[in-house]
């Protein structure tokens, strides 16, 4: 029987053991985790992108691709190259993804060649080339609009379906995440809150506790 977890979320906890309703808080838990410890040590790729696989869609991406590139920041083609090359080796020891990177395209891999120049963690630049590439493959339509600027290209990848447009919700919760003081800000968003929204915020909490 699996254990159901309602405390606070882990960025190692698994995403069938977690509430769904936290899916998205875990996720930017791993997606934190991911930027600090791919440094030294990124084996947990491996899981976290098994994890990807399964609940994608569930979090509102289209793909898991989609999932390591928007939800994680991370360039997919790197992470493919270095989660077949960790599963190939079978490392029991910390190594970066920097280390295994070079290594695994040195193997031969076929994307190798074409993917040369997304071997760093995927910034805003990396996320705009992945998204042209999609774009390029599945509605190349759309790119004379972005040249034009009658499109930006998170509205070209939106109206193409490679993107989905974030929820009011979604945006929140990521804001949420870059927050310093997050104590401070869920005091200001219970002050916004009726008493019977006020009543129903306790009573979860309660249950948390």
């Amino acid at each position: 029987m699996v254990k159901i977890d309602s405390g606070p979320v882990e960025p190692t906890d698994k995403f069938e053991n977690t509430p769904k309703d936290k899916w998205r808080l875990l996720l930017i838990a791993k997606r934190s985790f991911l930027a600090t410890n791919l440094v030294y040590d990124c084996r947990c790729l491996i899981e976290f992108c098994e994890e990807a696989e399964i609940v994608f869609d569930a979090l509102g991406f289209s793909s898991a691709e989609e999932m390591i590139c928007e939800g994680y920041e991370l360039d997919p083609s790197q992470i493919e190259l270095a989660v077949a090359w960790l599963k190939a080796n079978g490392v029991d020891k910390p190594v970066s993804l920097a280390d295994i990177v070079p290594l695994a395209k040195h193997g031969g891999d076929r994307k190798s060649e074409q993917d040369q120049g997304c071997n760093t963690t995927l910034k805003q630049r990396g996320t705009v080339e992945y998204t042209l590439r999609r774009l390029k493959r599945d509605a190349p339509e759309l790119l004379d609009k972005i040249e034009t600027g009658e499109l930006s290209v998170n509205a070209a990848a939106i109206k193409a379906g490679i993107r989905k447009k974030p929820t009011p919700e979604d945006v929140c919760v990521k804001a949420f995440g870059k927050c310093t003081s997050k104590t401070a800000v869920v005091k200001s968003l219970i002050n916004h809150l009726s008493k019977s929204q006020r009543e129903s915020v306790v009573k979860y909490i309660e249950e948390l506790a």
